[in-house]
């Protein structure tokens, strides 16, 4: 995509020609500031090791293992209690995702985790099958667009029925940049 500068018309009064050139120096700095803007947000279990559990059912449901939000937060809004990262505006993204999850009843069923962009799957899920009660390492990353006012969540589910997850980790990190759309 390309990003373009172009002046509006001069005013046919000579008089009106500072505030004329006051107005276009304003918007060079405002597009020369979003070609550089970059957006970026995150959401952790800043209380590592302390077990977050979720319960988890067949139908994927959104992850909230989260407690702390990135201190460097801009261009994105996230939401540790519904676990939703939103868009203020129009962004080609990058979405980091690190956990060690366990089943401490000892089961061994396939998980899956997916990314959601307005309830609906953007990726297809990630599996993940747990070994008794160790936690197991899990991380991945995926890029797509999302317009202003998405949402992007991350579901989980299990392949046994019921179960309930429990989180030593978690980390998602996204990073976006504007595009011209």
């Amino acid at each position: 995509m390309r990003f373009e500068y172009v002046p509006l018309p001069p005013p046919q009064d000579i008089n009106g020609m500072p505030v004329y050139v006051q107005n276009e120096l304003q918007r060079i700095a405002r597009f020369i500031g979003g070609l550089s803007e970059v957006h970026e947000s995150g959401m952790y279990l800043s209380s590592a090791g302390t077990g977050a559990t979720m319960a988890l059912t067949t139908t994927p449901t959104t992850i909230t293992a989260f407690d702390t939000v990135n201190s460097y937060e801009e261009g994105l809004i996230a939401n540790t209690t519904a676990g939703t990262f939103t868009f203020l505006s129009t962004s080609r993204f990058k979405l980091a995702f690190s956990a060690s999850i366990s089943d401490h009843g000892g089961g061994s069923s396939e998980h899956f985790i997916g990314v959601y962009l307005n309830n609906t799957l953007i990726q297809p899920t990630h599996s993940i099958t747990f070994t008794g009660s160790a936690y197991t390492q899990m991380s991945f990353m995926i890029q797509n667009t999302a317009q202003a006012g998405d949402v992007i969540t991350l579901r989980m589910s299990t392949t046994s029925g019921t179960d309930t997850a429990t989180f030593a980790s978690i980390d998602v990190d996204v990073e976006g940049k504007p595009i011209d759309i």
